[in-house]
């Protein structure tokens, strides 16, 4: 008997076997399957098996071996501004909205469909080495991100965003999320969701519009929320309510919302987050380097709220390494509690999977091995010297794993890197590309 409880035809051919590896699976039981194969067919994972059932005559097209090796559900990046990359190291010790004052100035007049084209390309490669296949992105020129996702083969959330930062004109802007979010609702790779970059940069107008977009297209919303106190303060000021009640009155709370950062909230603030199934995504790095403070995630954990993480943009952390993130995060809360026993290693590593899976409603496909799942994975080599030996998964994949351990990445089936060579994407070409676009930004 398969450890799927299923029949087995010994004469199955399947697109890929995965042999050999530890099968961290990430599924409701957590279960972990020493020394597994992964039989992968039509973009699927088909089934998991203990090694000694597989049959030998069993056949595949290719086969990866896995010994030695760990292998993980694809990390879900749930906020980021992927072609911001352009502008790393290009804004440094300066607070929020100082930051974002220098970095709109240069997106505002320099970036085209060309510079976040490429942007993206490079964003999109260094987020497969360190075992990304799946990416939120909000930015300028989302289009061109999105059209070269689906080209490649790269999973991503993304859409439209409303807002008042560069002063459009609003029936324009409003005619072009209509026409965006009808463009991309058939493409494979990308989940279409709107957005607004926050409420201090948004009016109520623009947010009813957003409400409205919801209910006509069934897509999920995301926006930036509290992310320091100098916003929560002038939102305050603004509306009489915090970034977070203020949603409220838009009805935009809720299990479709996904709200970036929340790192200043009150306590009643947790409780509608957790009453309304409100997701949240924690950008531990990026609020440290622009000292916006440390979220209380343990709390909103406690409370019930489903917590993802993202690296948000490279020019605020300066790099899209979520298994760094991971890392952060679960430091941070047990040295802000003074407590090792919140955020533990399954948690964390829950985050950068199955909760960034759920946030965005992707959860049946992505964010767990499982049989009928996406085969979106990650092939760890632990047969390194800071890897061994290994007492606990969890603690190695939280605390001693980094981006140059990853060593083959599949999205959606497909090998996009082997052996630690990127297979899809053209490296070389890619920084020589950016590094000219970078020369204009001086």
């Amino acid at each position: 008997m398969s450890f799927e409880n299923s029949n087995m035809n010994a004469t199955q051919e399947y697109d890929l076997l995965i042999t050999g590896g530890k099968i961290v699976t990430m599924d409701a039981t957590r279960r972990i399957i020493d020394n597994g194969t992964i039989a992968i067919s039509d973009n699927k994972i088909q089934k998991m098996f203990l090694a000694e059932e597989v049959p030998n005559s069993i056949k595949a097209r290719k086969r990866i071996h896995a010994d030695g090796k760990v292998i993980i559900p694809g990390l879900i990046n749930a906020h980021s501004h992927i072609a911001m990359i352009l502008f790393r190291g290009f804004a440094e010790d300066l607070v929020l909205y100082k930051w974002l004052e220098r970095v709109w100035k240069y997106e505002l007049t320099t970036l085209n469909e060309k510079s976040v084209r490429a942007g993206s390309k490079l964003a999109f490669a260094e987020m497969i080495r360190g075992g990304v296949t799946c990416v939120h992105d909000m930015y300028w020129h989302y289009m061109a991100t999105i059209d070269l996702a689906e080209e490649i083969g790269f999973r991503l959330i993304s859409g439209p965003s409303i807002t008042r930062i560069g002063d459009p004109d609003f029936n324009e802007m409003i005619n072009a999320a209509h026409n965006g979010l009808k463009q991309i609702k058939d493409y494979h790779f990308v989940h279409p969701v709107v957005q607004a970059h926050s409420t201090y940069t948004t009016t109520p107008e623009m947010m009813r519009k957003v409400y409205e977009f919801k209910g006509e297209y069934g897509v999920s919303f995301t926006t930036h929320a509290s992310e320091n106190q100098a916003e929560v303060n002038d939102v305050r000021e603004q509306y009489g309510k915090t970034p977070i009640e203020l949603l409220q009155s838009y009805n935009l709370l809720d299990s479709g919302t996904v709200l970036a950062h929340c790192v200043k909230l009150e306590d009643h603030e947790i409780a509608l987050l957790s009453e309304s199934k409100t997701n949240v995504v924690h950008c531990p790095e990026s609020n440290l380097k622009l000292g916006s403070g440390i979220a209380r995630v343990t709390e909103m954990l406690e409370a019930g709220v489903n917590i993802c993480i993202g690296t948000d943009g490279a020019a605020s952390n300066n790099d899209l390494d979520l298994l760094g993130e991971i890392r952060t995060a679960a430091l941070l809360q047990k040295g802000y509690y003074e407590n090792p026993e919140v955020l533990t290693t399954m948690q964390a590593m829950e985050m950068a999977t199955i909760n960034g899976a759920k946030a965005y409603g992707l959860d049946k496909n992505i964010g767990s091995l499982e049989s009928g799942k996406r085969a979106d994975l990650v092939i760890i080599d632990f047969d390194k010297s800071h890897l061994v030996p290994c007492h606990d998964i969890y603690a190695h994949l939280v605390y001693s794993v980094n981006k140059a351990d990853v060593d083959t990445v599949l999205i959606d089936g497909k090998i996009h890197m082997e052996d630690g060579e990127l297979t899809t994407l053209d490296e070389e070409a890619i920084k020589a590309e950016v590094r000219t676009i970078g020369e204009e930004f001086k």
